[in-house]
């Protein structure tokens, strides 16, 4: 009996320790295999990565000796001509883009002229309630003078129209204290402007 118990009790842990065994190996491949397979594969692709690259490279060299060949064998007028011909092309295109920047920048000109050339309409409104009393309701001249003719604020430029209003100087006099000298607070510079341009439509 003691026999048979102590070759069952073998049998028992020879059948473990094989168990055992074979997951430890088997977890082992498992883990193992793909790591040992992925670096052949990358040095494989490596390989034929760089194969391709350098094959590239001389069929693309040999195509770019070739086309030099030709176009140095087959006609050197007129490569010489070709560079003639783009030269011109970049002067015209220089010349154009300095007459485009010129124009713009007259435009912008033109824009800011017009900006402070001022609204007639506004400008009314203005003179109805600072001017017109002396001046007269369409700027013939009662108490003040006349500024409809040529030698007054119709012909003169913004800059001195202003200096007129804020400090009572003409182009060519000193305005006696009877002409108020405006403040900013009182006539905005967008006001002189718009009445300079209401000025300028009265007869």
């Amino acid at each position: 009996m003691n026999r048979r118990t102590q070759r069952e009790a073998g049998d028992v842990t020879s059948w473990a320790l094989g168990v055992t065994a074979g997951l430890v190996l088997g977890v082992t491949l498992l883990i193992a295999t793909p790591r040992l397979m992925a670096p052949a594969t990358t040095a494989e692709e490596t390989t034929t990565s760089a194969t391709t690259r350098d094959a590239a490279a001389q069929a693309e060299s040999a195509g770019a000796q070739e086309a030099a060949s030709q176009g140095t064998a087959g006609q050197p007028e007129g490569g010489m001509q070709q560079e003639g011909a783009a030269a011109e092309a970049s002067a015209e295109g220089e010349g154009e883009a300095a007459s485009g920047e010129a124009a713009t920048e007259e435009a912008a000109g033109d824009a800011a002229t017009e900006a402070a050339a001022g609204n007639a309409e506004a400008g009314q409104t203005v003179y109805v309630g600072n001017c017109a009393a002396c001046h007269g309701p369409n700027g013939q001249g009662q108490i003040g003078p006349s500024l409809v003719g040529e030698d007054g604020p119709k012909g003169w430029t913004l800059a001195q129209f202003t200096a007129t209003l804020r400090e009572g100087k003409t182009p060519d006099r000193q305005l006696s204290a009877a002409m108020p000298r405006y403040a900013e607070t009182q006539i905005s510079d967008e006001q002189i402007a718009d009445l300079q341009a209401y000025i300028k439509t009265l007869n």
